[in-house]
């Protein structure tokens, strides 16, 4: 009675258990943590775009670790409200989603972890979540090396999911990626090889500052350097292009204000290289990393009020003397533990020949709000 009591709890009070780590596999499946959310999403789009309305429930579970094992699983239910136009649903949602289904191996002595299945991850160019194998040493002084091999991708936020898609061949894509924290500097480097078989193989590198300056004030920067190399079977041509893509912001608190600048070179450029996801500030990236392309952008956000943040991005991406105007601009309410809403305006005005991943209309906005109760 007293295990199932301390499972209900954690039901009701967001799943915190007792203790960290398991005594046999009965005790970690006891003892494992359940957490959900029930909310609803609209979405009203100009043109073609999708308009619809949804409930969206979310259940995960994962048990406490034993002898270094933990597995997972988390699935959505998005049953439909109401739709714009027939079709508008099924285009952007899924009724039903397993977004987790994992198992974890941790050794906290090599610190080696090893995941396999459905899992949250959050990659240079592999982002939300991915369906894989991902593995981490970090025993090495002031060096972390991961390796990532993803099949599949699902752009899942705690709102808002769209079912695991296939952007690459039958192989996905893989990622070698080593974390190297110079000593006694606010600097980290990250070279690494991402390529996909069959499509495109780039090496790059990435510098990350982080430099706290006075009164709680900080100075953050980026910088991307890669080499993009066009599979001849999957483009018709072969060919090599890259990327340099600069940004930096001041912060203060919660509060923070940047800008960035990116350009590709010719041929191909490295357009498939965000299929699995990116780190820009922008939820779309139509054109940003195409042939030929430069792109200026800012972005900021600040919390307004102990339960109010407010989010905004604007950029200009040129290509071939046309060019895309991209803004998007968010506030996010927290009135109540555990309640979340917000309202986003997303605008896109393209006169490029470049196309999205969410087969989206070349100019349109797009409003959006949500409500959520997570336990």
């Amino acid at each position: 009675m007293l295990r199932k009591l301390v499972l209900c709890c954690s039901f009701i009070y967001g799943g915190v258990a007792l203790a960290d780590n398991a005594k046999s596999p009965q005790d970690a499946l006891m003892k494992g943590v359940i957490n959900g959310h029930i909310g609803a999403f609209f979405q009203q789009s100009s043109k073609k775009d999708p308009t619809y309305g949804d409930i969206n429930m979310s259940l995960s579970y994962k048990t406490q670790r034993f002898m270094g094992y933990e597995i997972g699983a988390e699935t959505w239910l998005v049953p439909r409200l109401y739709q714009g136009a027939t079709g508008d649903f099924d285009r952007a949602q899924e009724l039903f989603v397993f977004t987790k289904i994992y198992g974890d191996f941790y050794n906290q002595y090599e610190k080696f972890k090893l995941t396999i299945g459905r899992y949250q991850i959050n990659e240079q160019w592999i982002t939300h979540n991915t369906e894989g194998l991902s593995m981490s040493y970090d025993k090495l002084d002031n060096i972390s090396l991961r390796f990532v091999w993803a099949f599949r991708n699902a752009y899942v936020e705690n709102y808002y999911l769209s079912g695991f898609r296939k952007m690459y061949d039958w192989a996905g894509s893989i990622l070698f990626q080593a974390d190297i924290q110079v000593p006694n500097a606010p600097v980290k480097i990250k070279p690494y090889l991402y390529f996909a078989p069959g499509v495109f193989i780039s090496p790059g590198i990435d510098v990350d500052l982080h430099l706290p300056l006075k009164s709680g004030i900080y100075f953050d920067s980026h910088i991307y350097l890669l080499s993009y190399v066009a599979d001849k079977k999957y483009y018709g041509t072969s060919g090599s292009s890259g990327l340099v893509w600069l940004e930096g912001l001041i912060g203060l608190g919660k509060t923070q204000v940047g800008l960035g600048l990116s350009t590709v070179g010719g041929g191909e450029g490295a357009n498939r290289i965000d299929a699995f996801g990116e780190h820009t500030p922008f939820e779309r990236t139509v054109g940003m990393f195409y042939g030929n392309s430069t792109t200026f952008y800012g972005f900021a956000s600040a919390n307004i009020t102990d339960y109010a943040k407010v989010y905004g991005a604007l950029r200009g991406t040129f290509i071939n003397g046309k060019n895309i105007l991209n803004w998007e601009a968010k506030v996010n309410f927290n009135p109540l533990k555990g309640v979340d809403l917000g309202i986003s305006l997303l605008g896109v005005s393209n006169q490029t020949e470049a196309i999205g991943y969410f087969n989206e209309s070349k100019n349109y906005i797009m409003g959006r709000g949500f409500i959520q109760y997570k336990f």
